[in-house]
């Protein structure tokens, strides 16, 4: 108990501390009549903020499995959802699945979204900018889209570091890591249940529905696509939008997924009673 509680504590401080430094700052660079001026000053502040926005992330991400780490240790209660969720970590397998998974679609997420960007068409050195080089964007914009980061790695490839997009990748992406492990591990539960003939159709469904959830971008690109936008030029925004969009929407499905696996795995074990192991 006194675990959960302070995983709680110190998830609840990172999220009311990025919160407070993303209003605080968008208010002290809101263009008015006392414009703030783009000095030294105001990019050390725009680091600062930066610094906390990664370091509320670490927090939370803490807090959070902390939070995980009590559930597994409490007394084991096989009506509880939440059993069947945590019990299927207890395999180090599974986080490393879950990394690995989360990864690759951090990286799939983080070109489609923009925070990689490639571009063979631009040479960035022509503009002025020397490679490589780093650069910190203070000022305007609402709270959470400053200040931003950009990295140029290379002559065509940068790194756009906006808080909130960083934030939603990092979310979505573990959130898509998580229920591909959780689905990987309702998969190899049903294949051994399976054996014993007495695996159920709910079952069956749960299991491919942890697999095959976790591809949010996909379904913005999709229909991008079907209503005619491409990729260039002046469809860019309109794109963006629809992907903000169906990220969005993507994750209570993703938070509410692993529930449905969990919900699988126990009518499964009931269904063999306990002939097969969760492990």
């Amino acid at each position: 108990m006194e675990l959960r509680k302070s995983g709680l504590r110190i998830a609840f401080v990172g999220i009311i501390s990025v919160i407070l430094a993303f209003i605080i700052y968008s208010r002290l660079t809101i263009p008015g009549e006392h414009l703030i001026m783009l000095t030294p000053e105001l990019k050390t502040l725009a680091s600062g903020v930066l610094a906390i926005t990664f370091a509320s992330m670490a927090s939370i991400t803490y807090g959070i499995s902390k939070i995980f780490k009590a559930e597994q240790q409490g007394p084991m209660n096989s009506n509880s959802l939440l059993y069947y969720i945590t019990n299927a970590f207890s395999d180090n397998k599974y986080w490393k699945a879950m990394v690995i998974a989360a990864t690759a679609y951090g990286i799939f997420f983080g070109f489609l979204s923009q925070i990689f960007i490639y571009r063979n068409d631009i040479s960035f050195s022509q503009q002025g900018i020397v490679i490589p080089s780093i650069n910190i964007i203070p000022c305007c914009n609402s709270p959470g889209y400053v200040p931003m980061f950009s990295a140029y790695l290379t002559d065509h490839f940068l790194i756009l570091l906006i808080p909130l997009n960083t934030i939603l990748a990092v979310i979505v992406s573990a959130l898509v890591g998580f229920n591909a492990s959780l689905g990987l591990y309702a998969f190899n539960l049903s294949r051994k249940i399976q054996s014993t003939k007495k695996l159920s159709f709910i079952g069956s469904v749960g299991a491919a529905s942890g697999l095959f959830v976790g591809c949010p971008t996909c379904a913005g690109s999709f229909f991008s696509a079907l209503l005619g936008f491409g990729a260039v030029g002046e469809s860019i925004s309109a794109l963006a939008s629809f992907q903000t969009l169906f990220i969005a929407l993507s994750i209570p499905v993703l938070i509410f997924t692993p529930f449905l696996v969990a919900r699988s795995i126990r009518t499964n074990c009931r269904t063999c009673n306990g002939a097969v192991k969760l492990k």
